[in-house]
């Protein structure tokens, strides 16, 4: 065989072998999960969907698929520490894409109650309360915060118009108590969008993991326990905010505690 015979050959094979190893487009990823969590594979749907979240698909069908597959494996033979708070991660991604997902809600409030179950004997749990202003600015989202920010300067706007345009008594005290009354509240529900905006852009949801992570100071020495702590160790399954990253490792908010933590202990949680 001549040498130009050889190097075509060898470009025939290479063309060949790159056709049949193309990159799955995400559709195909996803079907193919389905497939093998159809039969029982639940490692191979756990790689295909965890490929598909490396490649930046966010889609609330693909993260409640990959919280069954978890799901699926952490009830079997096979099981992994660590199954059940993934899956809690999975489910907390798919109700921040789908927030009025009642049965998705549902769902991880159970897998939530298992993990509780299952560390019933370390007398820890898996929610906690979140800090008061968090959980009071959470109460509705940023833009509707925004959006009665907005309706309060109204309100203030037409109050100033009433007293300019009119000299009546009653119009004109209107116009002031609706001045007061927006400016109040402007101030109350712009300081809430603000708070929602900075709690949005300085920290972001996570899930723990691991059975458990234990949190330390910045110099890496075991946190102790203080008020609102039972314990410096976080749940498996447990809500954090990620506050910031360095070298690995992660500052996280788990209820009224700081605390650091190795990043492969927490899964980020994503929402498009």
């Amino acid at each position: 065989m001549t040498k130009r015979a050889l190097s075509l050959l060898l470009l025939c094979l290479l063309m060949l072998v790159a056709a049949r190893s193309r990159a799955e487009t995400p559709e195909e990823g996803y079907a193919a999960a389905l497939v093998a969590l159809g039969k029982g594979a639940d490692n191979e749907a756990i790689d295909r969907l965890e490929l598909l979240a490396d490649q930046g698909v966010v889609s609330a069908d693909a993260s409640l698929a990959r919280a069954a597959a978890y799901l699926a494996r952490a009830d079997g033979t096979r099981a992994q520490p660590g199954d059940l708070g993934r899956a809690a991660a999975a489910l907390n991604e798919a109700l921040l894409l789908r927030p009025d997902d009642a049965k998705t809600e549902h769902a991880l409030e159970e897998v939530q109650a298992e993990i509780a179950r299952r560390r019933s004997k370390q007398d820890s749990s898996v929610v906690v309360r979140p800090r008061l202003t968090r959980a009071l600015v959470g109460l509705l989202s940023e833009q509707a915060w925004a959006m009665l920010a907005a309706f309060s300067s109204l309100v203030v706007t037409l109050g100033l118009v009433a007293r300019r345009i009119t000299e009546r008594p009653l119009p004109r005290l209107s116009g002031l108590v609706a001045i007061y009354v927006g400016a109040l509240l402007l101030l109350l529900f712009g300081g809430a969008a603000y708070a929602a905006e900075q709690f949005r852009s300085t920290s972001q949801p996570a899930v723990v993991v691991v059975p458990e992570a234990r949190l330390t100071n910045e110099a890496g020495r075991p946190l102790a326990a203080k008020r609102g702590a039972e314990t410096t160790a976080v749940p498996e399954g447990a809500t954090v905010y990620v506050r910031e990253r360095r070298e690995g490792r992660c500052l996280i908010e788990w209820g009224s505690t700081d605390g650091w933590v190795s990043l492969s202990d927490v899964r980020l949680l994503t929402a498009a």
